[in-house]
C-alpha cells in the first residue's frame, strides 16, 4: 500500500499507465478539491490509498480497518485497470481508494466494488 499525497509521490511510485494515469487524475482531483480551503492535508481530510496486494495489515494501522470491510460511498472502474472509490467518515475526513483491478484481487473485495460502480461504470 502507498499513501499519496502529492504528484511528486505519484510519479515516484514506478507506476506504468494506464495505472499511472489513474492515480495521477485521482492526486490531482483531490488537490484541485481542496484548494480553495487551504490545500490538501492528508491528516485533517484523510489519506489517497494505493492498495498493491496484500496490504490489510497496513490499511488497518492506516484507517482502523481492512479494505474488505470499507464502506464504499461511490466507486468507478477507471481506464479498465483500477476501482477508484471513496469512503466517508464524516464531512471532513476520508479515504480515496485506487485498488487496481489485479489478479490478487480478493474476489469478494471485487464483487463489492463492482456492486459499488454506477451502472456506466461497471467493469
Amino acid at each position: 500500500m502507498k499513501v499519496l499525497k502529492s504528484l511528486d509521490e505519484v510519479e515516484a511510485a514506478g507506476l506504468s499507465p494506464p495505472l499511472l494515469d489513474v492515480a495521477i487524475e485521482v492526486v490531482k482531483g483531490v488537490l484541485n478539491g481542496y484548494a480553495p480551503y487551504g490545500g490538501y492535508d492528508p491528516d485533517l481530510c484523510g489519506p489517497i490509498l494505493l492498495v498493491e496486494g496484500d496490504d490489510d495489515e497496513q490499511i488497518r494501522e492506516e484507517v482502523g480497518y481492512p479494505l474488505a470491510e470499507a464502506d464504499f460511498e461511490a466507486v468507478s472502474l477507471e481506464q479498465g485497470v483500477a476501482f477508484v472509490g471513496v469512503s466517508l467518515h464524516s464531512n471532513e475526513w476520508g479515504v480515496s481508494w485506487i485498488v487496481p483491478d489485479a489478479p490478487w484481487l480478493d474476489p469478494a473485495v471485487r464483487a463489492k466494488l463492482v456492486a459499488e460502480c454506477a451502472d456506466e461504470a461497471r467493469p
